[in-house]
């Protein structure tokens, strides 16, 4: 009987022991629970204006040419017999190109005819009159030509030039001698500067062509098919602001930003935008400090007052 007494005993105090640990457990676990903050509001990313020189600028298709070009072209009429040079040939002036055989010494080899006191055997050599590089040959040998008909094309690389037609609109806006930037298809810039505005304006697209020179050497072929970024104007001082932190309506009439106003409240401003460009808006009003907090990404279809959730403090 005492034996089980003393176990009945044992088994209670065992019992209690385990009760009282498991509330303290709950109790901890309800603890760190009401210790760990409910994280609430939209996840944002937030920026800070900028103060500094603002350019705007307009990107134009634009097209590379040579100024310099020599067009090779047969003095008599007759039949090719050589061609001493190929496309791509470095030429310099008093090379010859190619020797054109007449038409009657073809039908009759034995031909001589006697050209002042010189006897004249059927041949006619052509020879470059200036440096460059044979950019087009269209015919190949016992082809036949006509007098005057073109030949080839020998081109002098170091009076390459750009090429761009600017819109009317546009060209009052354009500084003459300014410098702009050439961008190759693959993504290489070249500086350049406006050598030469053509004095006349195209009937039909109302543009005017500029004349580019690049400030540095470069090797581009003729006809390739670039983009000239041109500046337009230039604001002092201006508040800049990344593109993405502007908001608007659907018909593009009602412009705003999200400022922060707390660490997780952001309030609607409206502004009013001057300049811009591909990652750039210029801020007219209202006047925005550099500790101002701007929402640049998680903003849209916020709210007039939103809860949020930055998520670069370190910025």
């Amino acid at each position: 009987m005492k034996r089980f007494k003393s176990g009945c005993m044992h088994w209670r105090k065992w019992l209690l022991i385990t009760t009282v640990s498991l509330f303290i457990f709950s109790c901890g676990n309800d603890q760190t629970a009401s210790d760990t903050p409910t994280i609430t509001g939209t996840p944002v990313q937030i920026t800070h204006p900028k103060i500094m020189d603002f350019t705007s600028y307009i990107d134009l298709n634009a097209n590379t040419m040579f100024l310099r070009k020599e067009m090779v072209r047969a003095t008599f009429q007759g039949f090719i017999d050589k061609i001493n040079k190929n496309i791509g040939d470095e030429i310099h002036r008093g090379d010859l190109l190619v020797t054109l055989k007449t038409k009657e010494s073809a039908a009759d080899d034995s031909i001589r005819l006697k050209l002042g006191s010189e006897l004249f055997s059927g041949s006619v050599k052509i020879f470059a009159h200036s440096d460059g590089v044979l950019t087009t040959l269209d015919y190949h040998s016992g082809d036949f030509v006509s007098e005057g008909e073109e030949i080839a094309v020998i081109s002098n690389p170091s009076s390459l030039r750009i090429t761009l037609n600017v819109p009317y609109a546009f060209v009052a806006k354009i500084s003459p001698k300014s410098s702009c930037l050439v961008i190759l298809p693959d993504g290489q810039t070249v500086p350049a500067k406006i050598s030469k505005i053509i004095p006349s304006v195209d009937p039909a697209s109302q543009t005017q062509t500029f004349l580019l020179m690049p400030e540095q050497r470069v090797d581009l072929p003729e006809n390739l098919n670039v983009t000239a970024r041109l500046p337009l104007q230039t604001i002092k001082n201006a508040v800049i602001l990344p593109r993405s932190a502007e908001l608007s309506n659907e018909t593009q009439d009602q412009f705003w930003l999200m400022k922060l106003v707390s660490d997780s409240i952001a309030e609607r401003v409206n502004v009013q935008t001057g300049l811009e460009n591909d990652s750039l808006i210029q801020i007219i009003a209202p006047v925005l400090a550099p500790s101002n907090r701007i929402i640049s990404d998680g903003g849209f279809g916020l709210p007039d007052s939103a809860n949020v959730m930055v998520m670069n403090d370190h910025e």
